[in-house]
């Protein structure tokens, strides 16, 4: 491949913003191709963001990711995605979960969560990107376990044009990378990510 891809992958703490990259990073060694991330929390055991950079590339010097340069951003929550808009390069990609997680109190206020939402995907569309929008969190339950919503989005990334890792090569990894009585839930997530965006890009 020729230039580094930059990559912002985002979410809050327990969404496995970090197995997206384990699975990423082992899949890119296995290529032959070098991998740097950097990764930052905020209160992840709370609900914090967490967002992880990485490029892959053969000849790679640092790990950061400068604002505006990202190829793709993939975010497992709405609010995230909008926090992060910032790193992601003109025209570049989005592939963002249609999950938002409101205040508790919202919960009892389908007004303020709905207006929420509405101003979210204003707020987003105002950005030069194409952006991609995939229930998750759906068809996680659908591959038997909600907390596949990350694996469903990496099924999604591996069909972005240009993106340095085939579907093989992911789903080797995945198998590789996961407990194996998880396997068979992130395998069907995984190809249910790849359904969700064929008729997006």
């Amino acid at each position: 491949m020729g230039e580094e891809y930059k990559i912002v992958l985002v979410g809050v703490g327990g969404q496995g913003i970090l197995t997206i990259s384990d699975v990423i990073a082992f899949a890119t060694l296995n290529k032959g191709l070098n991998i740097l991330g950097s990764e930052v929390h905020g209160m992840a055991q709370k609900g914090g963001s967490v967002i992880t950079n990485l490029k892959i590339g053969k000849e790679l010097y640092s790990p950061s990711i400068p604002l505006g340069s990202a190829h793709i951003l993939v975010s497992l929550e709405e609010n995230e995605t909008l926090r992060y808009m910032k790193y992601l390069k003109p025209k570049g990609i989005v592939i963002t979960s249609t999950t938002v997680l409101h205040p508790v109190t919202w919960k009892r206020d389908k007004k303020a969560a709905d207006e929420a939402q509405e101003k979210l995907s204003v707020n987003l569309s105002e950005f030069e990107a194409k952006i991609i929008r995939i229930e998750a969190e759906k068809l996680a339950l659908e591959a038997g376990l909600v907390l596949t919503q990350n694996i469903v989005l990496l099924g999604a990334l591996s069909q972005v044009e240009g993106f340095p890792l085939s579907t093989d090569e992911l789903r080797k990894a995945l198998k590789e990378r996961v407990p194996t009585k998880y396997i068979e839930q992130n395998l069907k997530a995984f190809e249910l990510g790849i359904k969700a965006i064929e008729n997006s890009l």
